[in-house]
């Protein structure tokens, strides 16, 4: 079925009547009694007929990646104003994207937001769709950061750049929109990382914590060797190779695998930290540390809010396109931020 795929398109395929989907799709994938999105199984057998990440080298994965998830992102929602920035890394400006919705009537946290894709792969185009959920959504400026990445910049470029960032919009928010006593942190997969690790640091560092932090199916122990490795370890689009694929064009050494900035889910004191959102995807073998984390935070007196998307995988906050699952996924999220702050935990 992957030349119909091919053909139709995953944005088409996410408009398909339900029944036709799993008429084309076939037998359901159900591993730990979770089924698999149907569309979801179908680009995942398209993707199939290409050559996997770990064979490729950085260049070529960042083209096929970039041409792929392109046509799985829904529209941007419409904005009030969507600008390219620069901004101070750890080594040099980075490159940044406003996304301000409309009708902001008062003061609301701005949310630094970073991109998934391993420290390797990915850029602000991943993530603009969902940044325009978010902002919207949310009701809040959403700044998504492109940090530096491997094997260009190898350990810890990506992680001395998000907490650069950090310190800096302590003192700029106001420049974007957003209420200058109050930053959120964000981001999927890698950039949940980097949300996770500016948390803990700001702790340790005794410097203004982040406002809440929202993590979504983030990555949060360089290589895990888990049930969740051994029963998705071969699911689209993050099987277990390109963790590894990853590891190599980022770390310098095998040491670096237990360090906090890369692998925050290591962390054994949580108390204190900034009220978190977590989400995990079913069919992604980072799931289970995702959900740890979760449980530890909560242990550990922090306010959480956990969801597990059952029937979804890895990079889902790019394929609201393809599938109405992730496009619901990617809303409720943004609520559960609004929720939040209407809250005033935030």
């Amino acid at each position: 079925m992957a030349p119909l795929v091919d053909r139709i398109g995953a944005k088409v395929l996410g408009l398909l009547p339900d029944g036709a989907v799993a008429r084309i799709a076939g037998a359901p994938t159900v591993i730990r009694g979770r089924t698999l999105d149907p569309r979801l199984a179908l680009v995942a057998r398209a993707a199939a007929d290409q050559p996997p990440l770990h064979t490729q080298t950085p260049a070529e994965a960042r083209a096929a990646t970039n041409e792929a998830l392109a046509l799985a992102a829904a529209p941007t929602r419409p904005l009030e104003r969507l600008e390219e920035h620069r901004v101070p890394g750890a080594d040099g400006p980075l490159a940044a994207r406003l996304h301000l919705p409309h009708g902001l009537t008062g003061p609301r946290p701005l949310i630094l937001y970073f991109h998934q894709g391993g420290c390797v792969i990915g850029n602000l185009d991943w993530c603009e769709s969902f940044c325009s959920v978010l902002a919207t959504g949310a009701r809040a400026p959403v700044l998504s950061i492109d940090y530096r990445k491997g094997p260009e910049h190898r350990f810890p470029a990506a992680q001395e750049d998000a907490w650069a960032v950090y310190r800096w919009a302590l003192e700029h928010a106001g420049d974007f929109g957003g209420d200058p006593t109050r930053i959120g942190v964000g981001g999927d997969s890698a950039g949940g990382g980097l949300a996770a690790m500016i948390a803990q640091r700001a702790k340790t560092e005794g410097v203004a914590p982040p406002v809440f932090q929202l993590l979504i199916y983030p990555w949060l122990l360089g290589r895990a060797d888990n049930a969740a490795y051994r029963d998705f370890g071969a699911c689209y689009p993050l099987p277990v190779e390109a963790v590894d694929w990853f590891c190599r064009h980022y770390l310098n050494d095998h040491a670096e695998l237990e360090d906090l900035r890369l692998a925050p889910g290591l962390a054994t004191d949580l108390t204190g930290l900034a009220p978190a959102l977590v989400y995990t995807a079913g069919f992604d073998l980072l799931c289970d540390e995702g959900e740890d984390y979760a449980k530890r935070l909560e242990s550990a007196g922090v306010p959480v809010v956990f969801r597990c998307y059952e029937s979804l995988t890895h990079s889902f906050t790019s394929l609201g396109g393809a599938t109405p699952t992730a496009a619901h996924a990617l809303d409720e999220i943004a609520r559960d931020v609004d929720v939040l702050l209407a809250k005033g935990n935030a």
